[in-house]
């Protein structure tokens, strides 16, 4: 028996003037003129919630088969990352209904989602364009592919997801370097800090002066990573952590941009080492960074 559902999220503030867009095959970012109709599962949630989501002018849509390959929270998780890759927002979602279908007719659930995408005071770019949606949709194809592979850079955005809900600065600065060198790493000998920084570099970025200016802010940034796990934390200034990691934020939705519009580097960085060492090595090929 296949068991049907469609599912509804109503996403919290999120300023987009547009209508509806589509994030791949299934999944709908459809504005509601009045809440959809959801089989009475607006009585499960209190009215403060359920005045909350009411209120929210685009509501995630899609179905889902029990059993698919990717789960309800999943493909939520994925259109949030792949906002935020566009740019810093406040966008949540806060409630998932689920709806029965066909043999499912008689099955409805509500569903609270705890984790919440954390955000930077001062940071914010509250007002989506167009744009905007679009390029997160390109990213929302590439990203749900990788989440379906279950391979390397499905653990890089898992990763970054969990840097994304960190509300701990050290935290989500780990996270986010975590998944760095998940997406760059090949070796685990000495000199890694310079290796990641050199294929940082060469891939988003093609001249020599952009390369290296690329270099040198990976190697800032992963340098507090390593005062934070090696105990110097208190070598960072008050003033510097929310900063620091805004700037790691920025670095990762820059390495993520280029991986996920670059067929060859998605193919490439899921090899195994020695597949993605020569490729990057290839890449890097008459660029010699600068000394730190």
């Amino acid at each position: 028996m296949t068991r049907r559902f469609d599912v509804y999220a109503p996403l919290q503030d999120f300023y987009w003037p547009g209508q509806d867009h589509s994030f791949g095959s299934q999944v709908v970012l459809k504005r509601f003129d009045t809440a959809p109709t959801l089989s009475g599962l607006d009585s499960y949630v209190s009215k403060p919630e359920w005045e909350r989501a009411a209120n929210s002018d685009h509501w995630l849509t899609f179905q889902w088969v029990d059993g698919a390959e990717i789960s309800p929270s999943e493909v939520i998780n994925l259109f949030l990352l792949s906002l935020w890759l566009v740019k810093p927002t406040k966008s949540q979602v806060a409630l998932r209904f689920e709806i029965g279908r066909d043999e499912a007719v008689a099955e409805k659930t509500m569903s609270r989602l705890l984790d919440r995408f954390a955000w930077i005071p001062g940071s914010i770019d509250p007002d989506i364009s167009d744009e905007d949606v679009r390029k997160a949709s390109t990213y929302y194809v590439e990203l749900e592919t990788l989440c379906r592979m279950r391979g390397r850079l499905n653990n890089a955005m898992v990763l970054t997801v969990s840097g994304c809900w960190s509300h701990g600065w050290q935290t989500a600065l780990i996270c986010h370097a975590a998944a760095a060198e998940t997406i760059l790493s090949y070796a685990t000998g000495s000199g890694l800090a310079r290796r990641l920084a050199t294929s940082y570099a060469c891939i988003v970025a093609s001249d020599s002066p952009s390369r290296d200016a690329a270099f040198k802010e990976f190697s800032t940034l992963y340098s507090t990573r390593s005062d934070i796990v090696h105990g110097r934390m208190h070598n960072i200034a008050r003033t510097d952590t929310l900063p620091t990691l805004l700037r790691f934020q920025n670095l990762m939705r820059r390495l993520w941009g280029a991986v996920l519009v670059s067929k060859s580097l998605l193919s490439a960085l899921e090899l195994d080492d020695a597949g993605r060492q020569a490729y990057l090595t290839r890449i890097e090929a008459g660029y010699t960074p600068p000394k730190t």
